[in-house]
């Protein structure tokens, strides 16, 4: 408001209005910077801790798959390739289990092992139908104990998945994740054909996607799939 309420005359004076105004527009530069250092601590506490690629706007609005046949995509997946995701730095061997808890939930499990020191290490969690193929997880141990989006955006529940989420603030910022999931840990090349085709039609880019290192794994039992006598719960 100094800065515009009166008219300095003398080229002192009009000196020292100049500098005024500089350090008014430097200090509004770092009060935006720190607003949005805010936002995204604020979108982690909303659950986007899995979301490690940040955005301005609004989430896009993705399709998801139709009909999808929960008891189809449970089982074991292979995680091919993803977005950068910040509890999988480090990660190899990263595969997900789904199974249906005795109370209707889909239980979680995912394991990697770490490519520094080998040590193999899993978080377990659970989600729930939100609508369709949007589904909402969780993972008690997670430092942000809040449910995340899982959306499966394309899949024949045989070789490929394709799965993305993205949350936003009021609009204003967001942060998406994308993960291509397969049947077997080393699929063939049409198999990521289709997935990538999934991606290049929902207008998901594919330039931030990382390979997940399969090699040399050790396979781990299986868990069983389905409790006798359950209900998925939406």
């Amino acid at each position: 408001m100094e800065t515009f309420g009166y008219v300095i005359t003398t080229a002192t004076n009009s000196h020292k209005l100049v500098k005024v105004k500089h350090e008014r527009t430097d200090g509004v530069k770092w009060r935006t910077l720190i607003g949005v250092c805010c936002l995204l601590g604020w979108l982690q506490c909303l659950g986007l801790v899995e979301a490690q690629v940040p955005g301005f706007g609004q989430c896009p609005k993705v399709p998801v798959v139709d009909n999808f046949d929960t008891y189809a995509y449970l089982g074991r997946w292979y995680e091919q390739e993803k977005y950068p995701f910040f509890f999988e730095l480090g990660g190899r061997c990263i595969t997900a289990d789904y199974t249906l808890n005795p109370d209707g939930t889909i239980g979680v499990l995912n394991r990697q092992k770490n490519s520094l020191t080998g040590n193999e290490n899993s978080i377990s969690g659970s989600a729930r139908i939100v609508q369709s193929a949007k589904l909402a997880v969780k993972f008690p141990s997670a430092p942000f104990n809040v449910e995340a989006p899982y959306w499966v955006i394309g899949t024949d529940y045989k070789t490929f998945a394709v799965v993305y989420a993205c949350s936003d603030l009021r609009g204003l910022i967001s942060a998406k994740v994308a993960w291509i999931l397969t049947r077997k840990r080393h699929p063939d090349i049409e198999t990521m054909k289709k997935a990538y085709a999934v991606l290049d039609s929902a207008k998901i880019s594919r330039a931030y996607l990382t390979r997940t290192d399969q090699k040399n794994c050790e396979e781990v039992k299986k868990v069983p799939k389905i409790f006798k006598s359950t209900t998925i719960k939406g």
